[in-house]
C-alpha cells in the first residue's frame, strides 16, 4: 500500500502522523531553521476553506502562546501556506494520559497528573481563559513524570467577546461535558474543574462515571444522574469527587487551588489523628520528664527516714 505524501510546509520537514482528530491533524516534523523536532498540528483541509474554523484555529495558537506554564504546552509559531493553517508547538514525547488510564494509574499518581493539570488550569483561569475540553488525549507527558495541557482549539477568553459559535451549539466531548456545556449554558472555570472530576475518577477507577448508549443519553446523565460512588480502598477521595461533579457550579470548588488543598489533604488521611498522636507523646514525655525531675528533688531535701528528723551536722574536724 502506497504511503500517502505528507504535507510541505516551508520551513518545516514533516516526518509522520502523531495523530489525527476531526479538526485537525499532528505531525512529527523538524524546524528547520533550529533543526529540532517539534509537533506540526494542521488544519484540516475541509475546514481550511471555513472563515469560522479558520479564526478558531489562529484564535488557538494565539491563546496557549499567551499561556506560559510548565504544564502547558509551548507554542513556537502559527500560520497559513496555500490554505493550510498550521500551529508548530513543543513536541511531547511520552504519550498521552489515555494511555496510562489504559495500562492502570496508582491512586498516588492519579492524584498527582491531577494536581499538575489542576495547577495549569489554574494558571488559564487567571488568565481569563477556560478550555472547555479536558479530556484524557488532551493531557500529554513531557516526560514520565510532568503532565501537560494540551489542545485549546475551543478554549475561551472571557473577556473576548467574538462569537465563533452559534448560540445554543454544545461544544466539548459529551463524555467529559459538565451540565451546564450539556445544556448549552454558559460556563466559566467551574465547568472545566467539572470536566477534571470526570477525568480523575476515571484515572482512580479506569472507567468513566457516565456512559450512555450514544452521546444524547451520556449529556444527559451529566445533567441528571447521581455522583458515583468510588470502591472503598478510594474513599478517601469521595469527598474530592463529590465537590468537582456536583451539578451545580456554585456547590464545586471555587478554584483550582481550592481543590489542590483538598487533593493534598484527601492523600495524607491520617495525618490530623498522627499530629494529635504526636501531640499527646510529647505531653506523656513531658509529665515523665517533670515527675522524674520531682522525685530527684525529694530525694536530695527530703528528711532521713525513720526518725523524721534532718541528719545530724558532721563533726568538727580533728584540730578545729
Amino acid at each position: 500500500m502506497e504511503t500517502p505524501e505528507l504535507p510541505q510546509i516551508p520551513g518545516y520537514r514533516l516526518e509522520k502522523v502523531l495523530g489525527k482528530g476531526a479538526m485537525a491533524t499532528v505531525y512529527l516534523a523538524v524546524q528547520e531553521s533550529l533543526d529540532r523536532q517539534i509537533a506540526l498540528k494542521l488544519l484540516s483541509a475541509k475546514l481550511g476553506n471555513d472563515p469560522i474554523f479558520n479564526k478558531r484555529f489562529i484564535k488557538e495558537g494565539k491563546t496557549v502562546a499567551r499561556l506560559t506554564h510548565p504544564h502547558i504546552v509551548t507554542i513556537y509559531d502559527t500560520g497559513s501556506h496555500q490554505e493550510q493553517f498550521y500551529i508548530a508547538m513543543e513536541y511531547l514525547e511520552g504519550g498521552s494520559l489515555k494511555e496510562r488510564i489504559k495500562a492502570g494509574l496508582s491512586p498516588d499518581h492519579a492524584a498527582h497528573c491531577l494536581c499538575q493539570i489542576a495547577h495549569a488550569l489554574g494558571y488559564a483561569h487567571r488568565q481569563h481563559c477556560i478550555h472547555r475540553d479536558i479530556k484524557p488525549a488532551n493531557i500529554l507527558f513531557r516526560n514520565v513524570e510532568t503532565a501537560v495541557l494540551s489542545d485549546f482549539g475551543i478554549a475561551k477568553n472571557l473577556e473576548d467577546k467574538t462569537q465563533l459559535t452559534a448560540a445554543g451549539w454544545r461544544i466539548g466531548t459529551p463524555n467529559y461535558m459538565s451540565p451546564e456545556q450539556a445544556l448549552a449554558k454558559p460556563v466559566d472555570a467551574r465547568s472545566d474543574l467539572y470536566s477534571l472530576g470526570v477525568l480523575f475518577y476515571e484515572m482512580l477507577t479506569g472507567t468513566r462515571p457516565y456512559k450512555g448508549a450514544d452521546a444524547f443519553e451520556t449529556a444527559l446523565l451529566h445533567v441528571k444522574a447521581p455522583i458515583p460512588v468510588l470502591p472503598e480502598p478510594l474513599k478517601r477521595f469521595q469527598p474530592v469527587i463529590n465537590r468537582l461533579l456536583a451539578k451545580d457550579p456554585e456547590a464545586r470548588f471555587a478554584s483550582a487551588d481550592e481543590l489542590i488543598q483538598a487533593i493534598q489533604a484527601a492523600q495524607t488521611p491520617n495525618a490530623g489523628a498522627s499530629r494529635s498522636l504526636a501531640q499527646g507523646w510529647r505531653i506523656w514525655l513531658l509529665a515523665g520528664l517533670l515527675a522524674l525531675l520531682a522525685a530527684a528533688l525529694t530525694y536530695e531535701f527530703w528528711p532521713v527516714a525513720g526518725n523524721g528528723s534532718l541528719p545530724p551536722p558532721a563533726p568538727p574536724a580533728a584540730g578545729q
